[in-house]
């Protein structure tokens, strides 16, 4: 408990509305587990190419008690993406013009 900085949760995969929404890495069930591995300043960094699930994220994370921070709907044209490291996923859906959704969570 309480050892961990950051997590990083990128281009995880959505799950179907109603029926599995509570097996989203982003809900708050998820986010209490979290909770209890990070350490007192530590960090959640979200990054999607999937506009819906980053609505219900940032609705999980504020229904959680997180604030958030570094919050952009098109990353490679904000500020943070100067020190934003790409993933491959993240090449790819950027190449096919969608953009990236991104935030910093903390407890």
């Amino acid at each position: 408990p309480s050892k961990v900085y950051r997590i990083y949760l990128n281009f995880i995969k959505p799950k179907k509305k109603n029926k599995q929404t509570k097996r989203q890495l982003t809900h708050r069930i998820f986010l209490e587990k979290y909770k209890f591995i990070l350490n007192e300043n530590g960090e959640l960094h979200f990054k999607t190419d999937n506009r819906p699930l980053f609505d219900f994220s940032l609705e999980e994370f504020q229904a959680a008690g997180m604030s958030l921070s570094e919050l952009t709907n098109d990353l490679h044209n904000s500020p943070y993406n100067a020190d934003n490291i790409r993933t491959e996923y993240e090449e790819t859906f950027s190449a096919k013009g969608f953009p990236i959704n991104r935030c910093v969570c903390k407890f």
